[in-house]
């Protein structure tokens, strides 16, 4: 969950009673140009990027880059309680915490830090370490992944293994002198040729790993003579062209290396351990983890815990995409190790069957119907508490979440036509499976009774909620709306409301400009700002990306949501309900009478909603909400057109972030073109159309950003993106800053094109010049754009 402050307990010991974050940690931050700042750290989320941290005798937070610090140190001492490690199955537990471990940090610039800590965490943005104090006492130290050369911390490979009766002295002895003779193969790579086969040699490995130095694998690569720095430099140019594919795989798709080359640097070079899974005993606790849809799809094996972290198994380590798949449903860290190919097939069938074919589900159809003797004996034959008709039910909702579907649509039809299922991806509809029409009574009865809602009431729509964690094994909510149609028939949509933590801001796809204003809008004490886009574009997670750069201890945030689709701890979320007098209004009444310092209300349906969250704003509130309008010019309109007071709104306004969704390009087979110059000026011309830009400027500005060689992009379509071309959506946004411009056209109600024209004067760049600037950097292509900003 997103946290405001991110600062792990080392292994063997656990936090005493009442020492937890308070929100103000004594601290200072040496930066990389050897300042000193000392005061408090506020909010720390080194996985976000985010230091908050209060100098001494200021009044306000300051918000200090990761990438400018070279050590933050927390200067509380504390005394931590030991607590012993249980690991179930095994006969040799260690008793207690271990003895103060020797540490050796050797920064970039030459400096090094020395002396000996009570354990250390690793993750990708750093080093923590909990460095022995006088008393038994430890102090919390920081050090970013970014400015660390080489590190040690502990013994050496050889002494811990034995210390840990992992293997013998002759065994090292015998290992060395094989070293001896080939000294080019490290202790550990000789070690490791036999593969890890208990849950005991796992941790022991990831132990190890975390001692190893931070290195890249293309340094692994050319240190392990597997390839050259020709071939390297070769693999990174064709890297930009595709950021998210792992070097690792470019230098295998180049021929520069195999992938038994590969893994084998990753184990030796990387310290990344191997398993041998067919003798590997799995946890079982670890395996309910992981839905079996999830773990096929991207070819991962759950094995076990390691501290807080889950362990899974994968041919290819460094590929990003299933590590943060796995993450984002687990809500743990993951640890990728190494298996082969042929052990994780095995595995995967062995725990979690074959993969979801469409006759799987045509299985439980077949079966289901084999319980209907005559198809003529009528759709009662079935009834919502059919266990076949359950598994029928809930293998959709599954089959949804595993494809990343946002809705269900299960349309019923007229006579004996079939039942039609089909799933929103992408914003575009896609058939999933034909049902026979005796089932659709009972699946629209099943569907009611998950919902809890009447069964026996087919001539009204109705609404709902499924918390399917009491059905299945997805952590998932759905919104069930149900309408009659002809014949006395009903249709249902579901939506499926992951409830998953917020995107960080930076991975909302914002333009450098637009991330930057937002920052600054956010640190204004009060305002009203709007984000606006049709529905389903995206405005509520942006809404809560907002909010979690927001959410500190030192604020109180007040949400009214309809429905609450992402919980965020710290912060008061309220749900709605109409049909009780509980509306939008009404909660933002009772929330200005509660000492909020921020506000957010899901959506401006009426003019009383808006008129308190204007009045909010103006007696101090930042207040955050969202409309249904077309861009942020007709957004001004639409609420001076709802009865606003032009005066008011105004003064209160800070700004309006419009957006739209558009298909993201599958990279897997994406390709690109060089445009023409005759084509250059076409898309520049489109680019300026409507605005005081010059088309020649533009060029101009575009060659230095894209380089000479202007291309777009386009992707045939491939196994991953099941042939459509396009893999997840990508935001386009315009951001409407008010000034002192703007608030006077807003005061004589000036219509929406001229606030165009004064937000194009001061720097707004529209929904289609974002998207055609994402076009030439390759993200999507101009038939999204263009359906997704006229």
């Amino acid at each position: 969950m997103y946290r405001n402050f991110e600062w792990p307990i080392p292994p063997f010991y656990e936090l005493p009673e009442g020492m937890e974050f308070a929100g103000h940690e004594p601290a200072f931050i040496i930066l990389n140009k050897g300042a000193k700042l000392q005061g408090s750290l506020s909010r720390f989320l080194p996985t976000h990027g985010v230091v908050e941290f209060l100098p001494a005798r200021a009044r306000t937070n300051l918000d200090v880059p990761l990438a400018d610090i070279k050590q933050l140190r927390l200067t509380r001492p504390l005394k931590l309680n030991p607590r012993p490690l249980r690991l179930e199955n095994q006969t040799a537990v260690p008793s207690g915490p271990p003895l103060k471990q020797p540490f050796r940090v050797e920064f970039k610039d030459g400096e090094v830090l020395e002396g000996e800590t009570m354990g250390f965490e690793l993750i990708s943005a750093g080093l923590f370490l909990y460095v022995a104090n006088y008393a038994d006492t430890v102090l919390r130290t920081f050090i970013p992944a970014g400015v660390i050369k080489d590190r040690r911390i502990g013994k050496l490979l050889g002494e811990a293994l034995v210390d840990a009766k992992l293997v013998s002295a002759a065994e090292i002895s015998s290992a060395l002198e094989r070293q001896n003779a080939k000294r080019t193969q490290k202790l550990g790579a000789l070690l490791g040729e036999q593969k890890i086969v208990t849950e005991v040699q796992l941790h022991a490995a990831l132990e190890h790993q975390r001692s190893m130095p931070i290195k890249r694998i293309g340094e692994a690569l050319i240190e392990a003579h597997a390839i050259s720095e020709e071939q390297l430099a070769q693999a990174l140019e064709h890297q930009k062209q595709n950021r998210k594919q792992p070097l690792g795989e470019i230098l295998v798709e180049l021929g520069h290396i195999n992938r038994g080359d590969l893994q084998k640097a990753l184990s030796q070079k990387l310290g990344v351990p191997w398993v041998d899974l067919a003798h590997f005993r799995i946890d079982p606790e670890a395996l309910k983890m992981v839905p079996g849809q999830l773990a096929r799809e991207h070819r991962v094996m759950p094995l076990c815990r390691d501290r807080q972290a889950l362990v899974v198994a994968m041919e290819n380590p460094l590929n990003p995409e299933p590590i943060e798949r796995v993450r984002f449903v687990t809500r743990v860290p993951v640890i990728p190790v190494m298996a082969s190919s042929e052990a994780i097939d095995r595995a995967l069938r062995e725990y979690f069957g074959g993969e979801r074919t469409d006759h799987k589900i045509e299985d439980l159809v077949t079966a289901l119907s084999t319980e209907v003797l005559d198809g003529s004996a009528g759709e009662e034959a079935i009834e919502e508490s059919d266990s076949t008709l359950v598994r029928l039910v809930n293998k959709t909702i599954l089959d949804a979440h595993a494809e990343g579907a946002s809705d269900i649509h299960i349309e019923t039809n007229r006579g004996r036509r079939n039942i039609r299922i089909r799933f929103r991806k992408d914003g575009v509809l896609h058939a999933y499976q034909e049902l026979p029409a005796v089932f659709r009574r009972a699946i629209i009865s099943r569907l009611k009774v998950m919902a809890g809602l009447d069964i026996s009431e087919r001539r009204r729509a109705q609404d709902g909620r499924i918390n399917f964690a009491q059905f299945g094994p997805a952590q998932l909510e759905l919104r069930v709306a149900i309408v009659p149609t002809l014949d006395g028939l009903e249709d249902v949509v579901l939506r499926l409301l992951a409830g998953g933590e917020p995107l960080p801001i930076a991975k909302l796809g914002l333009s450098d400009t637009v991330l930057e204003q937002m920052h600054a809008l956010l640190a204004q004490p009060h305002g009203l700002i709007l984000v606006c886009g049709p529905t389903g574009s995206g405005k509520t997670t942006t809404l809560h990306s907002l909010l979690g750069l927001l959410n500190s201890p030192d604020r109180k945030i007040w949400t009214a949501e309809d429905p609450v689709e992402i919980s965020q701890v710290g912060m008061r979320q309220v749900q709605v309900n109409s049909r009780i007098g509980w509306t939008f209004a009404a909660a933002m009444r009772s929330f200005l009478r509660a000492d909020p310092d921020v506000i957010m209300v899901g959506e401006m349906r009426d003019a009383e909603t808006a008129a308190i969250a204007i009045e909010g704003s103006l007696t101090g509130h930042l207040v955050l909400s969202t409309l249904h309008t077309n861009s942020a010019p007709e957004t001004v309109t639409r609420l001076l057109e709802l009865g606003m007071d032009p005066f008011n709104f105004a003064d209160s306004l800070a700004g309006v972030l419009a957006q739209r969704l558009a298909r993201r390009l599958c990279e897997a087979c994406r390709t690109s073109r060089l445009l023409s110059e005759s084509e250059v000026t076409e898309l520049a011309t489109e680019y300026c159309a409507n605005s005081s830009l010059e088309p020649a400027a533009v060029e101009a500005q575009w060659r230095g950003t894209y380089g000479t060689g202007l291309r777009l992009y386009q992707s045939a379509g491939c196994g991953q993106c099941r042939a459509t071309g396009y893999r997840g959506r990508i935001g386009l946004h315009e951001l409407m800053i008010v000034g002192p411009e703007h608030r006077a056209l807003i005061n004589r109600r000036a219509p929406a094109s001229e606030l165009r024209a004064a937000a194009g004067r001061s720097g707004m760049r529209s929904l289609k010049q974002d998207g055609i600037e994402k076009c030439l950097a390759g993200l999507t292509d101009l038939h999204e754009v263009r359906g997704a900003s006229n």
